[in-house]
């Protein structure tokens, strides 16, 4: 089978799920915000890919789990465009996270120590 096509990405996603039935875990690191902090005025192309975003993948079988990285969190842009089916996490509240990011006491102490800084 073909999975190839040039012109629909969503597509392509969906036959290769379909014929493979292992959904996808789709990663954006670092900059998916890009376009709101470097084109700030050019709204239309920020609603084109906020579009371009719900649409390859809100609702969609073929995806298992999205990460995504970057300064803005995306929930702030939700009402546009629908993405609202994601749980937010931050380097402040780390919620459930928290045991996986960021640094413990005791690394802290130690980079303390190393560097010659006051904890």
């Amino acid at each position: 089978m073909d999975y190839f096509d040039d012109a629909d990405l969503i597509e392509c996603l969906q036959d290769i799920y379909q014929e493979t039935r292992r959904p996808f875990i789709i990663i954006i690191i670092d900059e998916w915000d890009c376009i709101f902090r470097e084109f700030r005025e050019d709204k239309d192309a920020q609603a084109q890919y906020l579009d371009f975003l719900r649409d390859i993948l809100k609702d969609k079988g073929y995806v298992h789990l999205v990460y995504m990285t970057g300064i803005l969190p995306i929930k702030k842009y939700g009402t546009h465009s629908a993405l609202n089916m994601f749980d937010e996490f931050s380097m402040t509240d780390p919620g459930p996270l928290a045991e996986f990011v960021g640094f413990t006491e005791n690394e802290v102490h130690t980079l303390c120590e190393k560097y010659q800084m006051d904890m």
